[in-house]
């Protein structure tokens, strides 16, 4: 049994980590475009799959894939740690009027319910401890996409952390309550992405 000094110690450690991660990003968006950008070419090119309901986007940034799929009928709750990258995209979202909720969250705690949405966008962000928590929380029926850099990445970044960074075997060994409907362990035009479109049976 962990004493009361020693979770007091991991909360403030852990509450650290948060901290810098979160300035860490706001910084980023701070000296970034200061609009949300256009859609990931994925989700554009796939668009035709889009049939709307509720959506969550997780890590969303300035929110330009929560701002597209909104405009094809989803009501979305878009997720991220920047409380910069989200007041960009609240605003985007009321000037287009627009069903966009913003949520400031860290999402190794964030609760992610189960059977809510009928899609989920993950893009540029990989966390293998969440996959079981993000098939659970599609509806059946319900769409995934999600592209992130895989271990190719690092030999364009070497600095890259490959914590981050998608095993050979690309998406779908994270996903196998999933059906896949396009499977990418090096797709994208330089072969360092890994992308996945699957659907809740």
């Amino acid at each position: 049994m962990r004493s009361s000094a020693g979770e007091a110690l991991l909360r403030l450690h852990r509450d650290h980590a948060l901290n810098e991660d979160r300035d860490k990003w706001d910084q980023r968006y701070s000296q970034g475009e200061p609009e949300p950008s256009d859609p990931d070419p994925l989700l554009y090119s796939y668009r035709h799959l889009l049939t709307g309901g509720r959506a969550l986007d997780i890590a969303a940034g300035l929110g330009g894939n929560a701002l597209f799929v909104a405009e094809q009928g989803y009501a979305v709750d878009a997720v991220d740690i920047s409380p910069v990258a989200l007041q960009r995209l609240n605003q985007a979202a009321r000037v287009g009027d627009l069903p966009v909720n913003c949520i400031e969250a860290d999402l190794d705690t964030y609760p992610i319910p189960e059977e809510t949405y009928d899609l989920v966008l993950i893009f540029q962000f990989f966390a293998p401890s969440l996959m079981g928590s993000i098939e659970r929380c599609l509806k059946h029926g319900g769409l995934l996409f999600h592209s992130t850099f895989n271990y190719r990445h690092q030999s364009l970044k070497p600095e890259f952390c490959p914590d981050y960074l998608v095993p050979r075997d690309g998406l779908s060994p994270f996903f196998t309550e999933l059906e896949t409907i396009l499977d990418e362990p090096e797709g994208g035009p330089d072969g360092n992405l890994a992308r996945l479109i699957a659907r809740r049976r």
